[in-house]
């Protein structure tokens, strides 16, 4: 479903069926799951988030439309995703058929809000568009105070552990399509800086890059304690992608290193690249990525991360 049929679909519920979920992260050893809870909202409410929704909606319509990049987007670019891309989204609809009926976490302790918008497809079988929005949390007031003014009396609310939501959303989903608005948000609620380090690892895992690069090792380690750099590393797990292919030619290695002035330098055998600091981890990782270009009228030079 493109996003214009998912406006369509918002437009048309009737508000009656809108549903609320709140979603608390669990981590445990066997990885990331979810606790949902389904409560009862009125009509009025139901009426509202059907209305930020709408309004979200509309605001993207025409906007640029790009594939997920883990490295980042551009500005008022709306990513696309394949729900069966994001492995933890089926764990996510495991729970949200079964919502809790008690809970035993703090109202502060939701990570984000569903809205849920049911419709029925051309074959006349119910289906769910899930609208996403992360939480706003008031902990930044729980050794403060939170209150109204009423006829020159300030009250003071006695609960802090609240939450809020806002006119805004993160990303929606159907069966099949994901259209994201909030790159960080979405990557935050599926907990997908994990799976990125899982990747980058195995990039790094190449022995190539070892026997080739000096201090490997300390290059490994700093650029796994970067998110920046995790991120570029694990695009490298996708298709034909090979991280030490820089290492195949020394020769062309050598003649990029002198045409950007990057700061790496050979042993004196010639036959290994030398990791020195944390400076040269953008530089290495570009040649990794074979990021470094020149244009074919202009002839400039530049660094694509975005590969």
């Amino acid at each position: 479903m493109n996003l214009d049929e998912m406006l369509d679909v918002v437009k048309k519920v009737d508000s009656d069926d809108v549903n609320l979920y709140m979603v608390h992260n669990v981590n445990s050893i066997k990885g990331r799951g979810y606790s949902v809870v389904n409560p009862t909202i009125g009509n009025t409410f139901k009426q509202q988030l059907q209305s930020i929704a709408q309004d979200e909606l509309t605001r993207y319509e025409g906007c640029p439309q790009a594939q997920y990049n883990p490295t980042g987007t551009l500005d008022n670019v709306v990513e696309k995703a394949k729900v069966k891309s994001v492995k933890p989204i089926s764990t996510l609809k495991e729970a949200l058929d079964k919502p809790l009926q008690k809970f035993n976490f703090n109202n502060d302790s939701f990570n984000c809000f569903i809205y849920e918008f049911p419709y029925k497809d051309k074959n006349g079988e119910l289906k769910s568009l899930l609208v996403f929005r992360r939480t706003k949390k008031f902990k930044s007031f729980k050794k403060g105070f939170i209150g109204y003014l009423n006829a020159g009396t300030f009250q003071k609310l006695k609960n802090s552990d609240m939450l809020a939501t806002d006119e805004y959303i993160d990303f929606i989903m159907d069966e099949e399509d994901i259209y994201i608005f909030q790159h960080i948000s979405f990557e935050r609620i599926f907990n997908l800086r994990s799976k990125f380090v899982e990747k980058a690892k195995s990039v790094l895992s190449n022995t190539k890059l070892a026997d080739k690069i000096e201090n490997f090792d300390k290059l490994r380690e700093e650029a796994l304690d970067n998110q920046s750099y995790v991120k570029r590393l694990a695009k490298l797990s996708k298709g034909k992608n090979d991280a030490a292919l820089f290492l195949e030619d020394l020769d062309a290695t050598k003649k990029v290193i002198n045409d950007f002035n990057l700061d790496i330098k050979f042993n004196e055998a010639g036959d290994k690249l030398v990791f020195r600091g944390e400076s040269q981890v953008a530089s290495f990782i570009g040649l990794m990525q074979d990021a470094y270009y020149q244009t074919l009228i202009g002839k400039h030079k530049g660094m694509d991360k975005r590969r």
